[in-house]
């Protein structure tokens, strides 16, 4: 179970990850983002041994399913559960590499959540606005919802230990699959009692 602490750098990780995006600017694919903690013993968890590793998604790849990101969230973790090394796709090839680096440098790297950053229209009083948001969720099954309006000072965050499945994003479900898999995999152990 992922400590206050642990909870709290995620969630400045995600702020991080949304002000860094706020240098490209609107209109860029959504990224992935593997979430992770680079201990090599099992200590105290401090803000600089948590590590992001981007993992860019190709437009074009969500322009073949109505439903986008979730949809593609979803794929990407059945081909990472149903792998066949002879028929890799190169998102497999991309996050076994990433995962295989971040193993190579620091094998008790423990997986701490997956998170997706990408554009949206919010509606605020009946008015569209554009969003970015970063939706993520953590071995711990909790959510983080950050809500970033175009033109706002600051962006919101929203943590939820219990989530509802009626109260979550399309992305959420496709990002627990994508964690799933990915603990499944063997690769990057999914994190114990993380502090």
């Amino acid at each position: 179970m992922l400590s206050f602490t642990a909870v709290h750098t995620v969630s400045q990780c995600l702020l991080t990850a949304n002000a860094e995006a706020e240098i490209t600017g609107w209109g860029t694919p959504p990224t992935l983002l593997l979430i992770h903690h680079l201990r090599a013993e099992p200590t105290v968890a401090t803000l600089h041994e948590m590590s992001v590793v981007e993992f860019p998604l190709h437009p074009d790849d969500l322009l073949t399913d109505p439903a986008a990101l979730p949809a593609l969230l979803h794929r990407l973790a059945h081909a990472l559960h149903h792998t066949d090394d002879a028929a890799s796709t190169p998102y497999q090839a991309t996050l076994d590499t990433i995962i295989r680096l971040i193993r190579g440098t620091r094998p008790a790297a423990r997986l701490l959540a997956w998170a997706a950053i990408y554009d949206d229209i919010h509606t605020l009083d009946g008015q569209p606005r554009p969003a970015r948001r970063v939706d993520a969720i953590d071995i711990d099954s909790r959510a983080y919802q950050l809500t970033d309006l175009r033109g706002e000072e600051h962006p919101l965050l929203a943590v939820d230990d219990t989530p509802h499945p009626d109260d979550m994003p399309a992305t959420l479900p496709g990002l627990a699959a994508l964690l799933a898999a990915t603990a499944r995999r063997g690769h990057v152990h999914p994190g114990e009692a993380t502090s």
